[in-house]
């Protein structure tokens, strides 16, 4: 009897002395064991496109390949730093991101300029991102008359001596709409109405919600000489009431 327990003992000890040498040996190998990371090979300022030239890699303790970091060169190709990287440093994912993610566009020639629109002179204020517009500059008249400015009847203001009108860009990107507060805007919900065999989609009463603000902020990715031209037409239409910038849906060029 007693050998029975001693060898059943014996057998107990194995076991634990296997695990407990199982688990030294698991830890031990994750200090040791290592992995090769991706690290920038200069310092990078900020707002920098990158290129896979300015990295290198560097061996690392493998649990560090576990953090949201950036594994291998082929990941950074066209994205933009968003603060300082210091050589021999992981590269967190938040710290270099995608060009559009970060500027609104991919296309790093072009500016990201806001102005100021009223719903009425921007497609009844229904413009979305992604949607191609218009721009137009609208000159009321040659002497500002408050009573043909007052006028919600644009053939008015354009019968107007000296008034004109022209197309200040034409195709134009935007990326971003906002209400005045700067808030996005959000279109109102739409709710399921069934009366008797006909299904309908109404639109929500929201008008007490946050997020039913009319459009008066559009922003668009343009070229800087373009960004300029806007930036001057809201500067005109701010100071004297002879000027208007006015946006339109860009039509659709079907290809051949």
């Amino acid at each position: 009897m007693r050998s029975r327990l001693a060898l059943f003992i014996a057998f107990v000890s194995l076991i634990v002395a296997l695990g407990v040498g199982w688990f030294a040996e698991t830890q031990y190998q994750q200090l040791v064991a290592t992995t090769e990371l991706v690290v920038p090979a200069i310092e990078i300022p900020p707002y920098t496109v990158v290129a896979p030239g300015m990295f290198k890699v560097r061996s690392f303790p493998a649990p560090m390949a576990n953090e949201n970091v950036y594994r291998n060169a082929s990941e950074l190709t066209g994205k933009i730093s968003t603060i300082t990287l210091k050589p021999d440093q992981l590269v967190y994912r938040d710290e270099l991101v995608p060009l559009k993610q970060f500027r609104y566009t991919d296309d790093e020639r072009l500016e990201i300029v806001s102005f100021p629109i009223k719903p009425e002179q921007a497609v009844g204020g229904q413009i979305k991102p992604g949607q191609r517009i218009n721009l137009y500059r609208i000159v009321l008249q040659s002497t500002p008359n408050q009573a043909v400015v007052s006028s919600p009847d644009p053939k008015v203001w354009l019968a107007a001596q000296g008034a004109g009108i022209e197309v200040l860009e034409s195709d134009v990107l935007v990326v971003d709409v906002r209400s005045t507060q700067g808030s996005p805007i959000v279109s109102p919900p739409k709710i399921q109405s069934k009366t008797s065999e006909v299904t309908t989609y109404e639109t929500a009463d929201t008008s007490s919600s946050s997020t039913n603000r009319p459009l008066t902020i559009l922003t668009v990715a343009v070229a800087p000489d373009v960004a300029k031209d806007i930036l001057r037409l809201a500067g005109e239409s701010q100071v004297t009431s002879r000027y208007l910038v006015w946006v339109s849906l860009a039509p659709i060029v079907k290809s051949k």
